[in-house]
């Protein structure tokens, strides 16, 4: 495995609501890979403690699901940061209303299990294209959904930070969970949208192929800074390639 990850705070933010997670972990005496970003919502108080406590809360209780690939169990956890996140929010004045975004990928060989809540992504990137493997639960996908406004329109939308979906939000909430196979040609990228609203999906391909993992995270963080740095900027890439893992922050 090699894996790169970088986290930036932005041009216009005064706090990084973003957290990430990426970690080897035993289970039933297999090791898999998992690798999260979690979006604090800007517009809610504590953003930046509800997307920490979701990535905490993967980091000491993933080991316990049995089966990283099936929908109920998934849902299961998911649900049970959602709860924690609720309580949170219920019993600390300073953190009513908090919420974050959750993708997470799980490695196993070839195989990829990503679960998703919100407008964080997932992309397989190789030399033939640059693939996303999650869909936006916001008001602007639901536009495109329905056919009343373009993919091209939907980027520049004035409500495309509108999610429909955010752990935090309600009570329930239903994850997305797909499963892909991926071959040491690909690299995957999570990434906040602080990095694809900056930076178009072309250019990140491009400099994904064209330069190691540790400078394409700085690069792709780089970049998303110099065309406005907007919002906070969290990217993981990793890649089936080779036993290393290195930071880059």
């Amino acid at each position: 495995m090699k894996c790169a990850y970088s986290s930036n705070i932005g041009v216009k933010r005064r706090v990084n609501q973003d957290a990430y997670l990426a970690a080897a972990i035993e289970n039933g005496g297999k090791k898999y890979y998992v690798f999260a970003v979690a979006d604090g919502l800007g517009g809610h108080r504590s953003g930046e403690i509800a997307s920490q406590m979701a990535v905490d809360y993967i980091k000491e209780n993933l080991s316990d699901v049995e089966n990283y690939f099936d929908y109920s169990e998934m849902d299961s956890f998911v649900n049970a940061i959602n709860a924690q996140i609720m309580a949170k929010s219920k019993s600390d004045d300073t953190c009513m209303g908090m919420a974050t975004t959750l993708t997470m990928c799980i490695l196993d060989g070839s195989r990829l299990g990503v679960i998703h809540v919100g407008d964080s992504r997932a992309y397989r990137i190789n030399a033939g294209r640059i693939e996303q493997l999650t869909k936006d639960h916001s008001l602007v996908q639901v536009l495109v959904d329905e056919g009343k406004i373009t993919s091209k329109e939907a980027s520049v939308h004035p409500q495309k930070n509108v999610i429909t979906r955010a752990l935090g939000t309600d009570d329930i909430v239903q994850i997305d969970l797909y499963e892909y196979q991926v071959s040491a040609e690909d690299v995957v990228l999570i990434c906040s949208d602080g990095l694809y609203n900056m930076v178009p999906e072309e250019t990140i391909q491009e400099i994904v192929l064209n330069t190691s993992l540790e400078e394409a995270t700085k690069e792709l963080v780089n970049l998303a800074n110099h065309n406005g740095g907007s919002d906070n900027i969290t990217v993981i890439l990793f890649n089936p390639k080779e036993e290393v893992m290195a930071n880059d922050q």
